[in-house]
């Protein structure tokens, strides 16, 4: 088992395709689907629904696995890395596609007492996400709940983090534009310098979190991208800037909005124009008390008690698995995949994980649906 989710993971890990172009990756994935016995249903973009029925009577669970790969150049030295320049499973989709398939053939050797349905979904990485599209073609309907997971390098092998509640982040973000009037960078006061403008405008930024948020409502805003003039004697007539909004309480979600939008103000009082695009992105992830509860007994046996932790801090990560959540109970969890030589975070070009991690993964999906009742 453990040699078969390593084969099907470096598979995966070696042709990544990017959000809504995972045609070959979902095709992959069915093939082995249905030589295990599972019922193929095509869904939203490449995304579809593998189904298994052993009773009639019996509940439904679902168990979903996010498919796309991110535009990132590898620079890891595997025999197994990406086959694709500036393409890269360096969020480890290519390992939760894996899990999800381990645990599909554990279910085909031996059936549990419940009806199962995995979820192999496109577009995770690029809002809005599948996952609101695959609801909208019906991939819950009949289910009674749902499970997913996410690796996270950060947490050693061998040990899993979730809570009841906010486990993870609303993820929004934001675009801005200032446009001043270029000049000679020798004489400033023939223009209006949208550089030193902005700058001083992310620092006002900074102080929404610290000043006009609660101090026990965990907040962020970054900005993640600023660029402005081509050389070092202009003043450029315009900056763009990119960034980024995590809060978990819906309100303060509307506030930074709003108090990033009324901070232009005063650049346009000073004769700046502006042009400011807010985005809502992925709601929080809200997990269940039941689907948490049910997590967490699944782990009993597998780990170590001591690794099983059902009150982890919240993340400000984004994940459109919350969607699936809104409409049924169920729970998200972050499964450790890192140990002391592999800990290169999430996104990084020298992301990995330890494939010890697949078997765990697993395991502990398959044993919710053993434990059901």
């Amino acid at each position: 088992m453990r040699q078969w989710l390593s084969n099907h993971r470096r598979h995966l890990h070696q042709y990544p395709e990017l959000s809504l172009k995972e045609a070959r990756t979902s095709q992959y994935c069915q093939e082995i689907l249905k030589q295990l016995g599972y019922t193929i249903k095509p869904s939203w973009g490449h995304g579809f629904t593998a189904d298994k029925f052993f009773s009639k009577e019996a509940k439904t669970l679902a168990f979903r696995a996010d498919m796309d790969a991110l535009p990132i150049q590898e620079e890891n030295t595997h025999d197994y890395c990406s086959k694709h320049a500036n393409i890269a499973h360096m969020c480890g989709h290519d390992s939760h596609m894996a899990i999800a398939l381990g645990t599909a053939k554990i279910f085909a050797e031996k059936p549990p007492q419940v009806n199962v349905r995995f979820l192999f979904q496109p577009c995770e990485e690029t809002p809005p996400g599948g996952a609101l599209g695959m609801i909208e073609h019906g991939c819950l309907d009949g289910v009674d709940e749902v499970y997913g997971l996410h690796n996270d390098p950060g947490t050693p092998v061998g040990t899993i983090k979730t809570r009841v509640g906010h486990l993870m982040a609303y993820a929004d973000r934001f675009e801005l534009t200032v446009t001043g009037k270029g000049c000679h960078a020798a004489r400033p006061q023939d223009g209006l310098d949208p550089i030193a403008a902005s700058c001083e405008l992310v620092s006002q930024w900074q102080r929404i979190v610290s000043r006009f948020i609660d101090p026990t409502h965990p907040a962020v805003v970054t900005v993640g991208a600023i660029h402005g003039g081509d050389t070092f004697n202009v003043i450029p007539r315009l900056v763009n800037l990119k960034g980024t909004v995590r809060t978990f309480h819906a309100e303060n979600r509307q506030k930074i909005e709003h108090l990033l939008e009324t901070s232009l103000t005063t650049l346009q009082q000073q004769g700046f124009s502006t042009g400011f695009y807010y985005t809502k992105g992925y709601d929080a992830v809200i997990n269940h008390a039941i689907g948490v509860q049910r997590l967490a007994q699944a782990a009993v046996g597998i780990l170590d008690n001591e690794n099983i932790i059902t009150n982890c801090a919240p993340q400000a990560w984004g994940e459109d698995f919350t969607y699936y959540l809104q409409h049924r109970p169920g729970a998200f969890f972050f499964l450790g995949s890192g140990n002391d030589e592999i800990n290169q975070p999430l996104h990084s070009p020298l992301f990995d994980i330890d494939e010890k991690c697949l078997e765990i993964g697993a395991k502990i999906m398959a044993q919710i649906a053993y434990n059901y009742q």
